[in-house]
């Protein structure tokens, strides 16, 4: 009884690590603030980006037209971006080495006034 109860608790510590570790490692990205600044006529996102097993880096579209790719963890500022007044849907894909998207990815609106 004790011997199987042994390898039951061994069994379940070892899927909790498991589990840790490999959630750890998902590729994830999060956006955290998004703003215009018609002034500087700059686009400023901030993100959370966990690069996971997949993910190298992250492409940025405006409306869905790409713009450009970032290897930046945190931060994508896009200068010169003249957008005239209306609403614009902003988006970070996530992409393999390749260039290939991964799937994940998240979007944010921006209204410019």
């Amino acid at each position: 009884m004790r011997k199987g109860l042994f390898i039951t608790v061994i069994f379940l510590i070892g899927l909790f690590f498991y589990t840790l570790i490999n959630a750890a490692e998902e590729t994830s990205i999060k956006i955290t603030k998004c703003q215009y600044d018609s002034r500087e006529d700059t686009l400023i996102v901030e993100y959370e980006f966990v690069k996971g097993p997949k993910g190298d880096h992250v492409h940025f579209w405006i409306d869905g037209k790409e713009k450009k790719p970032s290897r930046e963890p945190k931060r994508f500022k896009l200068a010169g971006a003249k957008l005239s007044k209306g609403e614009y849907k902003i988006e970070l894909k996530v992409n393999d080495e390749d260039h290939k998207e991964i799937g994940v990815s998240d979007g944010c609106k921006i209204v410019v006034k």
